[in-house]
């Protein structure tokens, strides 16, 4: 038996005793933990349309689970994460912590869950009335990269250059649930993690214009990861190989930075996508299901 409370703003106590239990659940299992998007949102935020929901033990109150939605682009981004020394019961407090959340949604709201390797996820969504969504792939290679392009790039410029790229970004990601729809406090909340760093963020100018772009973030550890964390080419520059070469531009930039792997993520139906990062050395390492609910009209 567990206690659900439901959150809708956090103290700094709050956020302090969530962002603990997040680290030590992730330390002892490995994940699943919430994604950028949640996790900007409770330590930098929260936004309009946050809600959250914690299960605890009556007796002491100890913490055994954390969900959360947050308001996206299309609806709400919700994650969960239960206690890994609860597996007995870790499913029911899993379903549990989510329906609850769900249930403070509204009901015309899109809503997408990332499992993160939840155990039995399938049966999971299925009793919480979710459908399997999208599909992510976490692929990984190597650093160095033999490859070398002829695209110049210069380091995005805090206070000058937002404008232009959340113009970019949004013509790119106008269909994203996470990545698309962003406003300037969206991008400042990065801008302000602690992992942020403006010379791994590499723009390319064409006509005057911002026409591509590679974000880079580097994880600290053994062996060093850099991910490309979002790149994309503004619809208006298509066809031009811009991809290839911001690829190939962020993953030197990684490497020359300490990293000696390179990691992105990108979902498993964008077939051009998957095919570009293959020739360039990636295999898939790891993926990610999403479960979505379809808002109801009346």
């Amino acid at each position: 038996m567990v206690q659900v409370r439901v959150l809708r703003e956090l103290t700094s106590d709050d956020r302090a005793r969530i962002e603990r239990f997040l680290a030590a659940s992730a330390l002892d299992d490995g994940g699943p933990t919430l994604n950028d998007h949640l996790r900007a949102d409770l330590g930098l935020g929260p936004r309009a349309g946050f809600v959250a929901a914690t299960a605890t033990t009556p007796e002491t109150e100890e913490l055994l689970g954390y969900a959360q939605a947050s308001a996206g682009n299309t609806g709400f981004v919700v994650g969960a994460v239960v206690d890994p020394d609860a597996r007995g019961s870790s499913d029911d407090h899993l379903v549990q912590l989510l329906r609850t959340v769900l249930g403070e949604l509204p009901a015309d709201a899109d809503v997408t869950w990332w499992a993160h390797d939840a155990p039995h996820a399938d049966v999971q969504a299925a009793r919480l009335g979710l459908r399997p969504g999208r599909c992510l792939l976490q692929m990984r290679r190597s650093l160095p990269l033999d490859d070398r392009t002829a695209v110049e790039v210069r380091p995005f410029v805090v206070g000058s250059d937002e404008a232009a790229w959340l113009e970019a970004n949004n013509a790119a990601f106008q269909w994203h649930a996470e990545q698309g729809g962003w406003d300037l406090a969206t991008l400042q909340q990065r801008e302000h993690e602690p992992w942020f760093d403006p010379a791994g963020f590499l723009l390319h100018e064409r006509d005057g214009r911002l026409a591509a772009f590679c974000w880079t973030k580097v994880h600290p550890g053994t062996p060093v990861v850099g991910e490309i964390y979002v790149i994309a080419v503004h619809p208006d520059f298509h066809g031009l190989g811009l991809g290839r070469s911001l690829t190939i531009a962020g993953l030197r930039s990684l490497h020359a930075s300490g990293a000696t792997e390179g990691m992105l993520y990108v979902d498993a139906d964008n077939t051009a996508a998957v095919r570009l990062y293959e020739s360039l050395g990636f295999d898939t390492a790891h993926t990610d299901q999403a479960y979505v609910r379809e808002g109801t009209t009346t």
